[in-house]
């Protein structure tokens, strides 16, 4: 298989996966969620691409563990992240720094449940 076709499968096996799996930038702007994560949480992609990482992690110390996660390329955790409709519910995940064209970029991986 060449690495075009591997890239297109990942890319579609990403989107259509099980999980949760969000690419930040070094200023907490989303540039890339799954499908996954779009439904789970509520919003379309456009909105969430067009949100930062505070308006969706509301609680006080996601800023910190950016910057932590920044400091360090890698991080894993819980997250409360926040439906469109209100409702919570906590991710565990795995981060960590990828390059991508250049560009330094931050990728989160986690399966969510609901706070009740």
């Amino acid at each position: 298989m060449s690495s075009e076709a591997r890239a297109t499968v990942l890319a579609a096996a990403v989107d259509a996966a099980p999980a949760c799996v969000f690419v930040a930038d070094g200023e907490m702007r989303y540039r890339a969620v799954n499908a996954y994560a779009c439904e789970l949480l509520g919003y379309s992609e456009e909105e969430l691409l067009a949100m930062r990482i505070p308006e969706v992690a509301t609680y006080d110390q996601a800023p910190r563990e950016f910057a932590t996660m920044k400091e360090t390329a890698y991080l894993e955790g819980t997250s409360r992240l926040r439906c469109k409709d209100g409702e919570e519910l906590l991710l565990s995940y795995v981060a960590g720094e990828v390059e991508v064209d250049g560009e330094t970029l931050y990728v989160s991986v986690g399966y969510a449940e609901f706070v009740s």
